[in-house]
């Protein structure tokens, strides 16, 4: 998966690892209440594991996913997420190549990348790859709305639309936002409060 930060690379890659071990899915949609998707909900599936590159970069990884992926899945698949993979060392990634070359049964890899061009092409050639484009405002606005009524919260529509402009395509940092803004005035922040609130912590 690649694509721009914010855009929900990790969150689809999660999504398609519920999806894949679901007992119930419908319609390819994991059920979300099967004992399976529940453990992977609370973060404790035994067939799902995540490695954020960003803070493990060597090799030790690798050979922790290979040792793992040796173990039998409890379910359809084991499912190992790889975030932000293109900051793997060369080490890290010849190992990786490795595994990729001679995969073992019922093991998916997920590779989660901001910068698809730093991982090597030997890697890539044996993945099938999804680009995820910035997302626009008015995909921002739509999840901002759906956030605001799941959580009651209470905001104009004007400063929702301000908030989805200054995401710069980037939900994670839409979010990052309405929580900031959300206790401005008793949780009933105007337009003026909101575009002065995030233009100031722009400038900072």
């Amino acid at each position: 998966f690649a694509g721009p930060s914010g855009v929900g690379k990790t969150s689809t890659a999660r999504i398609l690892a519920l999806a894949l071990n679901c007992e119930q899915p419908r319609a390819g949609e994991p059920c979300l209440k099967c004992q399976t998707c529940q453990a992977a909900l609370h973060q404790n599936a035994w067939d799902t594991g995540e490695l954020d590159a960003a803070l493990f970069r060597g090799i030790e990884g690798v050979r922790d996913l290979a040792m793992w992926a040796k173990l039998a899945p409890m379910g359809n698949y084991r499912i190992y997420i790889l975030d932000e993979v293109h900051q793997f060392t060369d080490p890290a990634f010849n190992a990786l190549l490795r595994l990729l070359e001679d995969p073992m049964g019922r093991l998916t890899i997920i590779l989660c990348t901001s910068e698809p061009g730093k991982v090597p092409e030997t890697v890539r050639s044996r993945c099938q790859f999804f680009e995820f484009l910035t997302l626009t405002k008015k995909d921002i606005l739509t999840k901002l709305e759906v956030v605001c009524r799941k959580e009651g919260l209470r905001l104009s529509s004007e400063g929702l639309k301000f908030i989805a402009a200054m995401a710069g395509g980037n939900m994670r940092t839409a979010e990052t936002m309405l929580e900031q803004v959300v206790n401005l005035n008793h949780g009933k922040p105007s337009i003026k409060q909101i575009q002065k609130f995030i233009q100031g912590r722009m400038r900072v």
